[in-house]
């Protein structure tokens, strides 16, 4: 039998598993199998992706249809699409009885097999390669991030041609501008571009205090709007992130004071942003320069969160949110490879919030700002 770390699995639909796309190259809406044995890397599929997983998957992927099970690997008669049926066939063959899967690797397949005495660990992380990014994959990033400038374009295009009204309103195209209506506007371009996103981020006024208020309701000029914007490239799969905080009209003193601490915070973050450093150290240079500045954060005791009180960054990748991240709990030093975002903010119920960000892949002695979009903040 052999060594455990040369027998991983993953049962999943790789539209909505990282691991399962990064390992096998091949993107499906519906579960399938993917293990690699003593080397060799299988994908089962069905009939109806098996030509396309052929096309798709990685350079020495084998690809197999769940109607050849039988003849390969002596499965018995079961339901066409049975995968504890396949896996224990599988195992039966090679003399497997120790599979190494993802955390989130589904419980219920999990007891079936366990009943059938397929023995299952979980290894996290599933993929320590995934955070170094090649050069291919840095590439597919920076067109993510070219995605998430087109809908920001979209977005400010849209503020320009809007007209400030009655109780400070904002029309556009005779109708009140919403948070909805301005969102669609910015998914509908970056769908025609090629991308798809999910969650936009449009949170006018006191919204913009809560970091992951998608936002809804009227905008009002000379108050921040936060627009932060996060598609996947259909064609690779990769994200882009960004975000933006555009005022239509005057900002307050307030907000620009904030605005011109976020903006240097980032700044100096890009500016120490290399390999060596740990995630931990740039995000203290942030807390550093906020605290001197003179913006308080308070947290917990049951009280509305202000201030800084999110980590200045996280990776980018398949995923909107993976390792490595900017803040105080990775000590680890980054890597060349390792691409984030750097996007520090400060938030204040009494009149919403600022934030940055930026995309920057780390190279061998500094990094590459992979964003091209001028920061500005009235329109």
């Amino acid at each position: 039998m052999p060594e455990s770390e040369d027998a991983r699995m993953i049962f999943a639909a790789s539209d909505n598993c990282a691991e399962l796309c990064y390992e096998s190259g091949f993107s499906a809406p519906d579960p399938f199998l993917w293990f690699e044995y003593a080397g060799q890397k299988v994908v089962v599929v069905s009939p109806l992706e098996f030509a396309r997983a052929q096309k798709e998957c990685h350079n020495g992927t084998e690809v197999i249809c769940t109607e050849d099970l039988k003849t390969r690997f002596g499965l018995r008669d079961a339901p066409a699409y049975s995968a504890s049926e396949h896996i224990c066939a599988i195992s039966r063959s090679l003399g497997v009885h120790h599979w190494l899967v993802p955390d989130n690797f589904p419980l219920g397949l999990a007891q079936k097999l366990t009943k059938r005495r397929i023995r299952l660990s979980t290894l996290n992380p599933f993929s320590p390669q995934r955070p170094i990014k090649t050069d291919a994959e840095i590439a597919a990033i920076q067109e993510g991030v070219q995605l998430a400038e087109t809908g920001l374009y979209r977005a400010e295009y849209i503020l320009r041609q809007s007209r400030i009204g009655k109780e400070n309103l904002l029309f556009w195209e005779k109708k009140i501008l919403t948070a909805e209506i301005l969102r669609g506007e910015i998914d509908a371009e970056i769908a025609r571009a090629g991308g798809i996103a999910v969650g936009t981020i449009c949170a006018p006024g006191r919204q913009g205090a809560d970091p992951h208020q998608i936002g809804s309701g009227e905008i009002h000029a000379h108050e921040p709007i936060v627009l932060d914007i996060f598609p996947r490239s259909k064609r690779s799969g990769y994200h882009g992130d960004l975000t933006r905080t555009l005022v239509k009209g005057k900002a307050s003193d307030s907000v620009w004071r904030a605005f011109e601490a976020v903006q240097q915070a980032q700044k100096n973050a890009l500016k120490t942003l290399r390999p060596g450093i740990s995630g931990k150290d740039i995000h203290q240079g942030v807390v550093d320069l906020f605290k001197e500045r003179g913006f308080e954060t308070v947290t917990g005791g049951g009280v509305t969160p202000r201030g800084f009180f999110h980590s200045t960054g996280h990776g980018l990748g398949l995923e909107v949110h993976e390792a490595p991240s900017l803040s105080p709990r990775n000590e680890a030093p980054l890597q060349t490879g390792h691409v984030v975002t750097v996007e520090p903010g400060l938030y204040y119920p009494e009149w919403g919030g600022i934030r940055l960000e930026d995309v920057a892949a780390l190279t061998k002695d500094a990094c590459r700002n992979l964003t091209t979009a001028p920061i500005y903040l009235e329109i």
